[in-house]
């Protein structure tokens, strides 16, 4: 009988650290929004490696019959140590955005953890146990429901979030988070030092506590709030911009259609021109004719046949307005094994173009040769990976770091511009967006490349115009 009870007593402890574990990953995956790489196993990980603290303790708890079953300040810090090392690793993000996420993570969960517990240790301080016994059951009893609390909460923010907010939360927002709960938190004396305390205090320190949860709730809410009118705003222009580019497409396509069924009727005119300018032997005429009858055909053609109408009608508009600014953009290649929404392929392929073009005629460029003064759009497949890359030439090189534009105001000038659209647009595809700049002799060449995940039996051939 001894024996069992013992095994419930290890159970009721080691479920708390259980549960601990999985907090840590949902708050990183379901709350802060970062992509977790192999999830099942971090959940499964973490909730392993908290149950076996947990097992440690209660054993030493067992052992030493019942007189300790909090965990120390040093196993608290080896198991929080551990758990920032398994998120660092499992999180998709750059090596230095995975260390301060996994560490603020963690350190916005120690902040729920105190909030909750001193909370239930008002329950339980306000009575007088009979027993020993009785008071370590409650005690492990409140953990669990401290615990289911949490989750609850957690719960709460993440569905809050998902509503219009999946973006990654920013490493200066959670920041400030963590650095505001730990004020808040500290503010308020440790009600677990002192067993007596008069009912005022009590009652005020509770309700200190839920303002600190409500306010972090309401940050949330402010948040998604705000998002979401922005995204509104961005829709709204995103859809003007479609609605412009198809247009202009949709004109073009019609007027290409028109030229090439007029040469169609001329086919037979223009045969008979050729075919007497051959008999004739007067070949120098024969070239030019035909000269001309090819650059009506290529005038006939619109700027790109990608397979993806949005991205036709956008490069057909782009191309447009570099042609007008004295700008080449030649594109090539196909968009395959990867379905970009229209909003979405609006957000990245517009803003590249249009970052591309704004860099291009930079005044320090205006004598820069036609065929070095041009903008490359390229669509490449590969086993693994699509790609979408934009190369143009640029005066001023902007400052880059692991992959990012981190440039001064004057300096983003050229290249800011929707740099954020893109990556998160990039991201719901599980792609990322990098650049890199390389000098010319007419000053440096910008190249940005946006990289989505695909999966494919078969590497599909490129076509270029």
């Amino acid at each position: 009988m001894k024996f069992l009870v013992n095994c419930l007593f290890v159970f009721l402890i080691v479920l708390p650290f259980f549960i601990k574990g999985v907090l840590a990953t949902f708050l990183v995956d379901g709350v802060l929004k970062y992509q977790v790489k192999h999830k099942k196993a971090v959940y499964i990980l973490l909730a392993l490696i908290g149950a076996g603290f947990g097992a440690f303790e209660s054993i030493v708890s067992v052992s030493n019959e019942g007189n300790d079953i909090i965990i120390g300040e040093v196993e608290s810090l080896i198991l929080y140590g551990v758990m920032v090392i398994v998120l660092a690793v499992s999180i998709n993000t750059k090596w230095w955005k995975k260390i301060v996420i996994s560490f603020l993570a963690v350190d916005i969960l120690t902040s729920v953890d105190q909030i909750f517990e001193v909370l239930g240790e008002q329950i339980v301080g306000s009575n007088n146990w009979n027993t020993m016994s009785i008071a370590m059951i409650v005690v492990i009893l409140l953990g669990l429901l401290i615990q289911f609390l949490e989750f609850a909460f957690l719960y709460f923010l993440k569905r809050l979030r998902s509503k219009n907010d999946n973006a990654p939360l920013p490493v200066t927002v959670t920041l400030t988070i963590a650095l505001l709960l730990n004020v808040l938190v500290s503010v308020f004396p440790d009600l677990t030092e002192d067993a007596d305390f008069i009912d005022s205090r009590k009652a005020l320190t509770i309700m200190s506590m839920l303002v600190i949860l409500v306010f972090l709730a309401l940050f949330f809410y402010i948040r998604v709030t705000r998002k979401e009118r922005d995204d509104l705003k961005e829709l709204n222009h995103i859809n003007e911009e479609l609605v412009a580019s198809q247009t202009m497409f949709f004109e073009a396509t019609a007027k290409s259609d028109n030229e090439i069924r007029a040469m169609r009727h001329d086919m037979r005119n223009n045969t008979n021109v050729l075919k007497l300018l051959l008999e004739k032997g007067e070949y120098e005429k024969m070239r030019e004719y035909l000269e001309e009858m090819g650059e009506n055909l290529e005038s006939a053609d619109i700027s790109a046949h990608t397979g993806d109408t949005i991205a036709d009608a956008i490069i057909a508009d782009k191309t447009s307005k570099a042609e007008a600014l004295g700008i080449a953009l030649k594109s090539s290649g196909k968009i395959s094994s990867i379905e970009i929404s229209p909003v979405d392929m609006c957000k990245i392929l517009a803003n590249l173009l249009d970052n591309a073009i704004e860099a291009s005629t930079a005044p320090e460029l205006s004598e820069l040769q036609h065929d070095i003064k041009q903008i490359e759009l390229q669509f490449r497949k590969t086993e693994n990976f699509f790609m979408i890359s934009v190369s143009n030439p640029c005066f001023k090189a902007p400052e880059i770091e692991d992959g990012r534009i981190v440039t001064s105001k004057n300096d983003r000038k050229n290249h800011g511009f929707g740099i954020h659209n893109i990556e998160t647009a990039a991201y719901a595809y599980g792609g990322e967006l990098t650049v890199s700049c390389e000098e010319r002799p007419y000053g440096f060449l910008f190249l940005a490349e946006v990289v989505f995940p695909v999966t494919s039996e078969e590497p599909s051939e490129i076509s270029s115009k």
